[in-house]
């Protein structure tokens, strides 16, 4: 037990740990015979100890060196993993409200189309009825001139059936308000 707490107590070498974030090199790892040749200038050795257990000593050392060095470059490492993922996070949540809000004014846009569509649907659908009416009402007529010998000279140079009926309507395909009883 002692020997432990005799090791913990031990001068610790003197290490240039730097941060993460510096260009140079987080720490200059020694060489066994170099942190031997240290401790044997600056006078950290104990002279009871033999140069076996010291050279063990030594070796644990520079062993937590790399260790803590491997511990702080992969904490660092993290830390950059973790900034760029919150970055990325930041982003990610602007993007979906810019897509919700996008959505948002497609949907209301849709609608009103939707209805513009319906809206014309149900014009068209009116004025192909009215059509219909319109040429069975102009058949209708043509068959009652030519029954009751009414003919004009229009109707004596063609047949009724060879006349297209459309042709007399003079409706626009693209007005789709049917016109006034009053105009009729």
């Amino acid at each position: 037990m002692d020997e432990k707490r005799k090791r913990s107590d031990e001068t610790n070498l003197d290490l240039c740990l730097k941060t993460p974030t510096q260009d140079e090199p987080i720490n200059k790892v020694q060489t066994l015979e170099e942190a031997m040749n240290f401790e044997l200038k600056h006078g950290h050795v104990d002279p009871n100890v033999d140069l076996k257990k010291s050279r063990r000593i030594m070796s644990n050392r520079l062993s937590a060196q790399r260790s803590r060095i491997r511990k702080i470059e992969y904490t660092a490492e993290l830390e950059k993993k973790v900034k760029e993922l919150e970055d990325t996070i930041a982003w990610a949540r602007s993007e979906i409200e810019n897509v919700k809000d996008s959505k948002k004014k497609l949907m209301l846009e849709n609608k009103m189309l939707q209805a513009q569509l319906d809206i014309v649907t149900d014009k068209s659908n009116l004025r192909i009825a009215q059509t219909q009416e319109l040429k069975l009402e102009l058949k209708e007529l043509a068959k009652t001139q030519e029954i009751g010998g009414q003919s004009s000279n229009f109707y004596e140079s063609e047949s009724i059936a060879e006349i297209d009926m459309d042709q007399y309507l003079n409706f626009d395909a693209m007005n789709f308000y049917p016109p006034r009883i009053d105009d009729l």
